[in-house]
């Protein structure tokens, strides 16, 4: 099993600032997954070929770093058909924010130190928190960031808290 370091603050916080992307944005389909799709018509899984990094603050604090390491399975931005309405798709300038959101909401389960840990509502919170500001850092219109955080805040709890496996590439 794939161990992450723990991407969650260990204290209380109000805010994210100062986000911003670090490195770029890599992914990667094997022809397995184009092949091996879930369904016809459905699209497959794609995997990080490099670790991904953003950057913030809490409160204004001190820097932080989170990375999405290479290897984590993703679906790009995973959203019921009815967000295409709003035009939310599987891929625009919410992508990145997107990947580290699914990221956020899987690693409680691959945590170094704290094996049999359960899914905590505070690590939930700043998840969805962080999606919101990588959506604001990449410039996407604020009623498109607050209809979208409000769908994760609505909806996400039964996602976040469900066990996932696979969600890992065995090499990369």
């Amino acid at each position: 099993m794939v161990t992450v370091p723990n991407p969650y603050p260990q204290e209380t916080w109000e805010e994210i600032t100062d986000f911003a992307y670090l490195t770029r944005f890599v992914v990667k389909r094997e022809v397995r997954d184009l092949l091996d799709r879930p369904a016809p018509g459905r699209d497959g899984e794609y995997t990080v070929a490099e670790p991904y990094r953003v950057g913030f603050r809490l409160d204004r604090g001190a820097q932080r770093i989170v990375e999405v390491p290479a290897g984590f399975r993703t679906d790009l931005v995973s959203a019921p058909g009815i967000a295409a309405l709003f035009g939310v798709r599987r891929v625009g300038p919410y992508l990145e924010g997107a990947v580290l959101h699914d990221f956020l909401y899987i690693a409680w389960q691959h945590l170094e130190d704290e094996a049999g840990r359960a899914p905590r509502r505070e690590d939930r919170r700043f998840a969805d928190a962080m999606y919101r500001a990588a959506m604001t850092a990449a410039r996407v219109p604020a009623a498109k960031v607050a209809a979208i955080h409000a769908a994760v805040r609505v909806f996400g709890w039964p996602v976040y808290r469900a066990a996932n496996a696979g969600t890992f590439a065995e090499s990369v």
